[in-house]
């Protein structure tokens, strides 16, 4: 009996033992397919099991919008965020570390530690509001109020030190994002400043300045606004893209921008 050269492999010029069974890819191949997912199409594992982010883009804005109006003191909102800690640990904190989980399972690394590090600010954020937890308690005169401690100054001197050292960490989010869409860069910006205004602004309460610290907190929470703005955008482009419709938003590829310094 004869064997069919379309199943061992001869068809195509190969003996049985070298028909090649792998690719092998580049490092600029493999940093386009997997490393930039926020600028070109998902890599074919993810159109497999679909794409995770906006997933975290839909917990982003659902927790920055009405907190960035809270800061705001829009229709006379109050207590810095205290309101939305139910949101801020289910929809902000917890949607993110899986959307995280998923980014690493994708291999992609940039987003799996944006997610995971912003997903456990929300949680520590949010833990450090929850009585029981006990972490603002202590500043206040009895010993017992949360609510007190939190407006403490000895508390704002020292939860400021969390916040400058977030403005750090999204600085540099901002540098590496500038590989991937003007859009995530805005994002990274816009946070970087939040975290800047809200330092400023517990410094300057803990010193007495209520003036100056309130403005930084408003201050903080209209760029926390536009911050969510730009995330409602980057999360309608990557679900007009998921169900396929034939509107595509532009999001600023900034790849041209660092191929010039390619050798």
């Amino acid at each position: 009996m004869t064997s069919d050269p379309s199943q061992n492999g001869e068809s195509k010029g190969y003996p049985l033992a070298t028909v090649p069974t792998s690719v092998t890819l580049s490092a600029e191949q493999f940093e386009k397919l997997y490393l930039s997912p926020m600028t070109r199409q998902q890599p074919t594992l993810a159109r497999r099991v679909g794409n995770p982010t906006p997933l975290a883009l839909g917990g982003f804005v659902i927790t920055t919008t009405p907190l960035s109006c809270c800061l705001m003191a829009w229709r006379g909102a109050s207590g810095n965020g205290i309101a939305f800690i139910g949101p801020i640990v289910f929809l902000g904190g917890l949607l993110l570390l899986i959307t995280s989980i998923l980014e690493f399972i994708l291999g992609n690394t940039f987003p799996c530690v944006v997610f995971g590090t912003i997903g456990g600010f929300w949680f520590a954020f949010a833990a450090t509001m929850i009585p029981s937890f006990n972490a603002a308690a202590p500043y206040s005169s009895s010993g017992t109020s949360t609510t007190a401690g939190l407006s403490d100054p000895s508390f704002m001197n020292t939860f400021a030190f969390l916040l400058i050292t977030m403005a750090v960490l999204m600085l540099i989010f901002l540098i590496c994002a500038t590989r991937t869409n003007l859009v995530y860069t805005l994002i990274f910006l816009n946070l970087l400043l939040v975290f800047l205004l809200l330092s400023a602004g517990y410094w300057s309460l803990g010193e007495g300045d209520a003036v100056v610290g309130n403005r930084c907190v408003k201050g903080a929470g209209a760029t926390l606004f536009v911050a969510s703005l730009l995330g409602f955008y980057l999360l309608i482009a990557q679900l007009f893209d998921a169900v396929g419709l034939p509107v595509t938003l532009p999001v600023g590829d900034l790849e041209g921008f660092w191929k010039r310094y390619q050798k």
